[in-house]
């Protein structure tokens, strides 16, 4: 990018945005997802419609940032700590109710907060050493899975509700969360090996 360019801040406004889902979903689960009986519909399509536009928001400041030709050293660190912060909030939603807790075991969640926190670190020190720690290919699996895995249980509540509990699909949910938690597992040692080399 040319030094006297302009650097446009729509695609970190468009990242920052991204955290307004946060308070909305939490809001949510806290007011209307905490009875003793399950949450009706609306509750489920709320939630979900909420996270999928927050995630949506990443392929738009992604592309906004190379159309604009403004990737930015904020950038590069805010974006993918806001899909984290949105992502670790929706599991720990999903794992502290009781009617989806069963699919999102809390050592799963537990495991892959330890993992974000423990990277976002690697990935400061990284840049202050000005060493390229932009996202792997394991990275974007890692947070490709867990997307899907969160949405396929929204999608599979506020489609069958109660019953999906005793449904064929609650396990292929709980087997996508499996399968994310594995990924997040093997991208963060990935991510360890590439610094070790890169320091090396």
């Amino acid at each position: 990018m040319d030094g006297n360019q302009v650097v446009s801040p729509w695609p970190n406004i468009v990242s920052l945005s991204r955290l307004v889902a946060v308070p909305i979903l939490t809001a949510i689960f806290v007011c209307w997802g905490n009875g003793d009986s399950f949450p009706e519909s609306w509750f489920w399509w709320a939630t979900l419609s909420v996270f999928s536009i927050g995630m949506a928001t990443d392929a738009l400041d992604g592309y906004l940032a190379r159309k604009l030709d403004s990737v930015t050293v904020f950038g590069r660190m805010m974006d993918p700590l806001i899909d984290k912060i949105l992502i670790q909030t929706m599991l720990i939603l999903l794992a502290s109710s009781q009617w989806t807790s069963s699919l999102v075991p809390i050592w799963a969640v537990i495991l892959i907060l330890t993992r974000e926190v423990f990277i976002t670190g690697l990935r400061g020190f990284a840049e202050v050493q000005q060493i390229d720690f932009s996202a792997s290919k394991w990275g974007k699996g890692k947070t490709m899975s867990q997307t899907i895995a969160i949405i396929m249980i929204l999608g599979g509540m506020a489609f069958h509700g109660i019953s999906m509990a005793g449904m064929i699909y609650a396990e292929i949910c709980f087997w996508a969360i499996m399968i994310a938690t594995a990924l997040t597992v093997l991208s963060g040692l990935d991510y360890v090996i590439k610094l070790r080399k890169a320091i090396v």
